[in-house]
């Protein structure tokens, strides 16, 4: 009886430890020395039920910020957003058009290569730390910094 009551543990202790969010391809933009703002991208999907991304805290960024780029009197604006609904088993990318992590206030600059911690904040899941590498930004990021226009 006890054999087969403990053969069952180690598969209780897995599927209680499986995280309720799946992160894919985190990743931040080195930007110029001169530009102290920068943007993450990933892609979530929450895996056992509706979800939203409510904020994030990253290692060294002053403050980050939920964003949507959005249509607006014929220019691309950007914008913050209270949450980014998550529903079950879709994944959600936090992409260059669309949302995004805005990183504004970086204490240093990125290096290519290097990793950003960042913790993200759910509604329903517990807060996750995901290391963001940091990539180096292409020629369409350069004339990018649409940032200012909040």
């Amino acid at each position: 009886m006890f054999k087969r009551l403990f053969g069952f543990f180690p598969l209780l202790c897995t599927f209680s430890a499986m995280a309720a969010i799946e992160v894919q391809d985190p990743q931040v933009r080195a930007m110029p020395p001169s530009v102290p703002n920068t943007a993450g991208y990933l892609v979530l999907t929450s895996t056992d039920r509706d979800d939203a991304l409510l904020g994030a805290k990253c290692d060294g960024v002053k403050t980050t910020e939920l964003h949507t780029l959005l249509q607006e009197d014929g220019m691309m604006k950007m914008r913050p957003v209270e949450a980014i609904e998550l529903k079950q088993g879709e994944a959600v990318a936090l992409t260059q058009g669309g949302y995004h992590l805005m990183m504004m206030g970086l204490s240093q600059p990125l290096k290519e290569g290097e990793q950003l911690s960042c913790e993200l904040q759910f509604r329903h899941a517990e807060s996750k730390v995901v290391p963001l590498t940091v990539t180096r930004a292409g020629e369409e990021d350069q004339g990018h910094h649409h940032h200012h226009h909040h």
